[in-house]
C-alpha cells in the first residue's frame, strides 16, 4: 500500500487531486491509499499519533501554519527524511525557503495530470530502491517501520510485539494483532524464526549459544529444539558473510 497525503485548505483542489491520484495509481499499477487534511495543524496532530506517509502533496499557502512550517516539522521535529514532500503553490518565489526541507518537487497551480503522474512514478522508483519497510495495521491506521530498525518480533497471546530501535538508538515496543508465521513469509533473509514466539533480526544478535540468543538490547531469547540446528547454521553463515564484507 502506497500511503499518499494531501494537505491543502482548498477543498475542491483536494477532491480533484485525490481523484487524479487514484486514477493514475491504477495506470502505474500501485495500490494507493490517499488521506486528506485541510490545515497544517491537523496533519501535524496525526503525524504525532504515528501516521506515516510515503508521499505528501503539501500546499505552501495554508492559512495558519503554512506548508514550510509543516515541512520543517516533518524533517526536524519528527526527524522524518523518508516521506517525499511535493510542494504545491500558486507562486514561484519559494525556492530558497524550501531548500532545507528537501522536497521531491515543487508544482505550480493549477497542477497538471502529467506533473502528478511524473511525481508518483519518481517517488515509487526512489522508494523501491531505498530501505524496505514492514507494514502493519492497528485499528483503522496502517503503520510502517524500516526493516533495518527491527530487532525482533515476539508473539504473545494473539498479539505481535515489535521491538525496534528508533533514530536516537533507543529501543521501543509496538504491538498489533497478527500471526508470527504469516509475518515470517514477508521478511528478508536476515530474519530468522528461532521459536514459535520469536523472529529475530540477525543483525541485532550480540551472543548466541545452542539454546539461546542474546540481543543487543540485553534480552535473552530461547531457541526451541525444532529450530536449533537451522538457527546455528544460519547465524554462522550470517557472521561469515559480515566478516567477508568487513563489517565485523
Amino acid at each position: 500500500m502506497y500511503k499518499i497525503g494531501i494537505c491543502d485548505d482548498d477543498k475542491i483542489l483536494c477532491s480533484v487531486l485525490e481523484e487524479q491520484i487514484y486514477e493514475l495509481s491504477k495506470e502505474i499499477e500501485i495500490k494507493a491509499d490517499v488521506e486528506v487534511w485541510y490545515s497544517g495543524e491537523s496533519i501535524q496532530n496525526d503525524l504525532k499519533k504515528g501516521i506515516e506517509l510515503d508521499l505528501l502533496f503539501l500546499d505552501i499557502e495554508l492559512v495558519q501554519k503554512n506548508g514550510i512550517a509543516v515541512g520543517n516539522f516533518i524533517r526536524n521535529e519528527m526527524e522524518n527524511m523518508q516521506t517525499h514532500i511535493v510542494y504545491i503553490s500558486s507562486k514561484e518565489n519559494y525556492a530558497m525557503q524550501l531548500f532545507k526541507v528537501q522536497p521531491l518537487d515543487f508544482l505550480i497551480k493549477p497542477v497538471s495530470t502529467e506533473s502528478i503522474r511524473e511525481v508518483l512514478v519518481r517517488s515509487v522508483k526512489q522508494k523501491n530502491s531505498a530501505d524496505p519497510f514492514f507494514e502493519y495495521q492497528k485499528g483503522n491506521s496502517v503503520f510502517r517501520v524500516p526493516v533495518r530498525n527491527i530487532a525482533y518480533f515476539m508473539s504473545m497471546d494473539k498479539k505481535i510485539i515489535i521491538v525496534k530501535k528508533d533514530e536516537k538508538g533507543k529501543y521501543a515496543m509496538e504491538e498489533f494483532y497478527g500471526k508470527l508465521k504469516n509475518i515470517a513469509e514477508t521478511l528478508p533473509a536476515d530474519f530468522l524464526m528461532i521459536h514459535q514466539s520469536y523472529i529475530i533480526n540477525q543483525a541485532y544478535v550480540s551472543e548466541y549459544s545452542y539454546e539461546m540468543v542474546k540481543m543487543v538490547n540485553g534480552e535473552n531469547l530461547n531457541i526451541s529444539k525444532p529450530y536449533r540446528k537451522e538457527t546455528r547454521s544460519k547465524i554462522i553463515q550470517h557472521q561469515k558473510a559480515n566478516m567477508s564484507d568487513g563489517i565485523i
